[in-house]
């Protein structure tokens, strides 16, 4: 069964992603993906698009469908959200929302001293966050 068709609520566009979007640089890899800034061609905005290689989904097309259903149903300020989901033949693209300054691990640390407000604000976010995946069952 192709991706997105077992009724997990969220369908793939199997049109060509550059049609839609301006591949401008990797923005980091992984051991199974890349990740691409580009920019939305008829809007002119910036997002972060993983590109998977289909053949590093081979044998875990169950755990990808899961995946992205659950990535589909966040939606949380402070989470970053799964906007769009294309598919070739040969990659599966995850259209993501960008977020610009790294990972948050390095941010705190970069920081080095936070004020008691500061680092109260922080964990507040981050806190609001977990309670939402976990209020989700996620």
């Amino acid at each position: 069964m192709p991706l997105g068709e077992d009724g997990n609520g969220w369908k793939k566009k199997t049109t060509d992603i550059k049609e839609h979007y301006d591949f401008k640089e990797v923005l980091g890899t992984g051991a199974f993906s890349e990740v691409v800034l580009a920019e939305e061609k008829r809007t002119q905005r910036l997002v972060a698009i993983k590109c998977i290689p289909k053949k590093a989904l081979e044998g875990k097309e169950n755990n990808i469908e899961n995946e992205i259903a659950v990535l589909h149903r966040i939606k949380h300020p402070n989470i970053v959200s799964l906007e769009d989901i294309f598919e070739s033949t040969s990659h599966l693209y995850l259209v993501m929302q960008l977020v610009s300054g790294g990972e948050l691990f390095d941010r705190i640390v970069e920081k080095g001293f936070y004020t008691e407000r500061d680092a109260s604000q922080l964990i507040h976010q981050i806190l609001d966050a977990v309670k939402y995946l976990h209020d989700m069952g996620i």
